[in-house]
């Protein structure tokens, strides 16, 4: 039987040293829909597979080209998980570029099918105590998902279904804070595509 605490999140995810983010984190946080201009980038994940533990070549990796200068400060999420064969729902996560980890299922210890997680807003990362997360030096960012307990090694774990989305808010680079702008960036012009390792 496998036990994960929810304080252990961070240690259980191998590699994953940065900033966790579960939602347990932000109770009792105002979420922040307002605040200065900002942009806003919405990310389809729908059909992304977390295969195997951090770093591991089987590993699918999105990547967003903020652009050089864009600083990610606050993170939202809707997304639909299933888990496959002895799976949980708690153990598939999402690292963006090493300096932050989301895990939308982490108090659910056991397998689901199609079940939603949704943050509710967009959480604000100051506000939170998280640093801000920041693109490579070309301006990218890139999004591991992964399992922080591997069940079915090789063969996958988890799969991140129809209509899951997470929306980046930020500003500099491509967060442009214009309705004609974030239009274009709905239509998915930022996502380089799928990768393995």
């Amino acid at each position: 039987m496998k036990v994960i605490a929810f304080a252990a999140l961070a240690a259980t995810a191998g590699l994953a040293t940065a900033n966790p983010i579960a939602v347990g984190q932000f109770a009792g946080n105002t979420i922040d829909n307002a605040g200065v201009a900002t942009g806003t980038i919405v990310v389809d994940i729908s059909g992304y597979n977390s295969n195997d533990a951090q770093g591991s070549p089987l590993n699918e990796i999105l990547t967003v080209a903020l652009g050089v200068g864009a600083e990610m400060t606050g993170i939202g999420w809707d997304v639909y998980l299933t888990t496959i064969g002895g799976s949980w729902a708690s153990e598939a996560t999402m690292n963006f570029g090493g300096q932050l980890f989301l895990t939308p299922g982490v108090a659910d210890s056991f397998g689901v099918t199609n079940q939603n997680y949704n943050s509710g807003g967009i959480l604000d990362l100051g506000d939170n105590g998280i640093p801000n997360t920041l693109p490579d030096a070309s301006g990218d960012l890139d999004i591991e998902f992964f399992e922080s307990f591997v069940d079915n090694g090789g063969s996958g774990d988890a799969t991140w279904g129809a209509g899951s989305t997470l929306t980046l808010v930020g500003f500099g680079g491509n967060f442009v804070p214009t309705p004609g702008s974030l239009a274009v960036l709905g239509l998915g012009g930022l996502v380089a595509g799928r990768r393995r390792r």
